[in-house]
């Protein structure tokens, strides 16, 4: 599921370095290739810290309502897990360092707001729930974190808030999703999407949008998402169960954001960099069908799941 998280900021890679603004950035000056390898180890390692911080503090939990769950199963220790974390937060500096101080700080702010959520946020939904979708969109500045064109930005936070709110819903986590929660949800987003949005439009020294781009291409992503809320709806309908339709929307909302990528590329005019991010899509989600077809994860056969 780290894929998404490495096509995202692989699109700010391209996209920095097609225009000329950003020249004295390390994100310009570097080698391609360590742009592009430095980039995916870091997202790798920040989205791995996550869900080993994860399945440590959620151990005892995990145990009644996960117990298939690696450290809640016995597989791994908390310690031995605990280590893995650690382990993937160096692992995620040593990928980030290439691209100057200010992205070790916002990688360290992303794994700072991968305890808070993990620790507090998620049991305030209305905190928690847009947490998930400030991390997304915090993981896209690390390579450049004066890039404009925020719109991608803000789509990957309005992503991963919607995916973790339908997960939410679907499981009928606790607590719920309270009245007061989804005014405090809303809220919040409005004033991160004004935020977020505010700042392009304000550094922008001529068009927000790129005049040079093909005239359909605001469409491109618009279409991207249409096809999302499609995909996920008819997922979420044939499924048997509330966790097979939380499974789907995890593995389909990780899978859009390599489709998203895929979209800005296209809409920039970069087509031939967009089909690699179809095919690092591709990649992704054939990796995670193999893994939940070699987990077991579901017990009926392999024509049926999907």
């Amino acid at each position: 599921m780290a894929f998404g998280a490495i096509t995202d900021l692989w699109l700010i890679i391209i996209l920095s370095r097609s225009r000329s603004d950003y020249h004295y950035m390390p994100v310009a000056s570097m080698p391609l290739w360590q742009a592009l390898l430095c980039s995916a180890v870091t997202a790798v390692g920040l989205f791995s810290f996550a869900a080993a911080v994860n399945d440590v503090l959620d151990a005892k939990h995990d145990r009644i309502f996960s117990p298939r769950r690696p450290v809640a199963a016995g597989n791994i220790g908390s310690a031995q897990a605990f280590l893995v974390a650690l382990a993937s937060l160096l692992l995620a500096l040593v990928g980030v360092v290439s691209f100057g101080p200010d992205a070790i700080v916002i990688a360290l702010m992303i794994a700072g707001g991968s305890l808070f959520y993990n620790g507090t946020a998620k049991y305030i939904p209305g905190v928690g729930l847009l947490t998930v979708g400030l991390l997304h969109a915090g993981n896209m500045l690390i390579p450049n974190e004066q890039f404009t064109f925020t719109l991608p930005a803000w789509l990957a936070m309005t992503h991963g808030t919607a995916v973790a709110t339908m997960m939410h819903v679907v499981q009928s986590k606790r607590p719920a999703l309270s009245m007061r929660a989804r005014w405090l949800l809303a809220s919040g987003w409005l004033v991160c999407s004004t935020v977020i949005i505010g700042f392009g439009l304000s550094k922008s020294t001529g068009s927000f949008w790129p005049d040079s781009t093909p005239i359909y291409g605001p469409f491109i992503p618009l279409l991207a998402i249409i096809a999302f809320i499609a995909v996920v709806h008819r997922k979420v309908k044939r499924a048997t169960n509330a966790a097979i339709a939380a499974e789907k929307i995890a593995r389909y909302g990780a899978l859009w954001q390599s489709i998203y990528a895929a979209a800005w590329l296209f809409s920039w005019g970069e087509n031939w960099w967009a089909v690699i991010a179809l095919i690092v899509a591709g990649v992704g989600f054939g990796a995670m069908t193999l893994l939940k077809e070699l987990g077991g994860s579901v017990a009926q056969p392999i024509a049926y799941r999907g």
